[in-house]
């Protein structure tokens, strides 16, 4: 796979995710352990089949190191599963939806901070006014004070970063090695939910719980991790400030939530970061471009 078509699916990727906030807020009856149980046993059913129809069998899904099984879990069910326990917590949606979706802020600090990628220095601006709007998110309206709903929400944004971030630096593993991530996944949530959580699961909500296991986070989380790995990671972290925007503006219009002037700031620093992150990869191009040898059939 080219670097071109890794990025294309982690743009694909990128849209998919923006209508799981919607999904999810709408809501408000099933505890939050079990509706990510319900998600994440549908997604590991869409990869499963997935798999079986293109003739694969399932043993070398076993052959997964440990390091790169911890990674997986650590970014699918840390950032999936503190976003609807910040839901459940009281968390305003609109709100909380920008803090979880703020991880390519972490994510282009964890580049920077660790050396996986190259960042410019549109990117390093990018990142300040990233965190900016990260900043301004997680306070209450009206006063300095910490929204603690909101903080959760922003350690799930941190683990989904460190596995977006980390991803080439454990082993690949199988193709699908999203399906040993969500699978296990799934596990932990349903003995959480079986073990402590009480409570019924709508029609309705089990529904759309089942969409978000089928599209966000079963054929979205597959393109993002082939995007993750072949794909640049920073194009992919400037494309991926788009996505709370998106997600943002479907819950205020589909479920009719009020988006406050704090929300409005923060997404337009987000706005803001997007601009100054892909200045900063046609800034690369066209370096590269100038170091390539003299070839005639190069526009």
């Amino acid at each position: 796979m080219t670097k071109a078509q890794g990025t294309t699916l982690g743009v694909i990727a990128i849209a998919c995710w923006s209508v799981y906030g919607v999904l999810l807020a709408s809501n408000a009856v099933t505890p939050p352990f079990r509706s990510m149980a319900i998600v994440f046993t549908f997604a590991t059913a869409v990869l499963l089949g997935r798999r079986l129809v293109k003739g694969h069998g399932l043993r070398d899904l076993f052959r997964i190191h440990l390091s790169t099984l911890a990674l997986g879990v650590l970014g699918l069910f840390g950032s999936n599963c503190l976003y609807v326990v910040a839901l459940s917590l009281g968390g305003e949606p609109v709100t909380v939806n920008i803090a979880s979706l703020s991880w390519p802020v972490f994510m282009v600090a964890l580049i920077a901070a660790f050396g996986i990628g190259r960042p410019g220095r549109w990117d390093a601006i990018a990142m300040i006014v990233g965190f900016s709007g990260v900043v301004l998110v997680s306070l209450k309206e009206s006063r300095i004070e910490l929204d603690w709903p909101v903080c959760v929400g922003l350690v799930g944004a941190l683990c989904w970063a460190v596995y977006s971030g980390f991803r080439t630096r454990v082993p690949a593993g199988p193709p699908d090695a999203m399906i040993a991530f969500v699978g296990t996944s799934a596990l932990i949530c349903w003995g959480i939910t079986l073990g402590f959580e009480r409570g019924e699961v709508p029609l309705n909500e089990f529904i759309r719980l089942a969409a978000v296991g089928l599209i966000p986070v079963g054929l979205a989380n597959l393109a993002w991790d082939l995007g993750a790995r072949h794909g640049d990671p920073i194009l992919l972290a400037g494309f991926s400030f788009a996505e709370p925007v998106a997600s943002t503006a479907l819950i205020a219009l589909i479920l009719a939530h009020p988006v406050g002037p704090i929300d409005i700031a923060a997404l337009g620093l987000v706005c803001v970061a997007i601009c100054l992150s892909v200045a900063g990869e046609r800034q690369r191009r066209l370096i590269r471009q100038r170091h390539r040898p003299d070839d005639r059939r190069v526009v």
